[in-house]
């Protein structure tokens, strides 16, 4: 929507859960502890704090770690459902789901999504298997790339990503630009 009408996509958190340099003085600040409290007194100190109470309501937890979940604003990959709907609906069909209520809900989602969210920002399960230009976000996946992660995968488990260093997860041809890329 923000972007819909062309307001800056802006996102002062990083995956730590901390203020970045877009915060200013709040850099480096744990948004859920300190940071909270920073904004709110530098908020009063500059007059510009309406109203402050006590409020219990819903947060999201990740139902993982149960910990609180930021949303933060990030690029993301989408895959088209449109071009596999009706092999993604048999697909469904032919599995055996326990616990049965699951078939339903994955079938609904699929039924009704025109794009899929398949990037998660996890330190766990599958990845996409995409770095990015340290310098200028560019991303590197090619049938190259794909092939040898395949490989390393088909050796070790989908844990090889996680536990393996960019130079080990480029294929030969480009390990010598190893430090110009970071793991997706």
């Amino acid at each position: 929507t923000g972007l819909k009408y062309g307001l800056e996509q802006l996102s002062p958190v990083d995956d730590a859960g901390r203020f970045t340099s877009e915060a200013g003085e709040f850099e480096g600040l744990d948004v859920l502890g300190d940071g909270n409290a920073a904004v709110i007194d530098a908020l009063s100190s500059a007059g510009a704090l309406l109203h402050e109470e006590a409020y219990v309501h819903k947060y999201p937890y990740d139902w993982r770690t149960k910990k609180p979940t930021i949303f933060r604003s990030t690029a993301q990959w989408f895959a088209s459902v449109d071009n596999f709907r009706d092999e993604a609906m048999q697909a469904i069909e032919d599995v055996r789901w326990t616990p049965e209520f699951g078939k339903n809900r994955i079938g609904s989602m699929t039924a009704s999504r025109a794009d899929w969210c398949i990037s998660r920002q996890r330190t766990w399960g599958v990845p996409i298997p995409v770095f990015y230009h340290k310098e200028t976000g560019e991303a590197l996946m090619t049938r190259e790339t794909i092939q040898h992660i395949q490989d390393l995968v088909a050796l070790e488990g989908s844990d090889a990503w996680w536990t393996h260093d960019v130079a080990d997860l480029l294929p030969e041809s480009l390990r010598a630009e190893a430090g110009d890329w970071v793991k997706g």
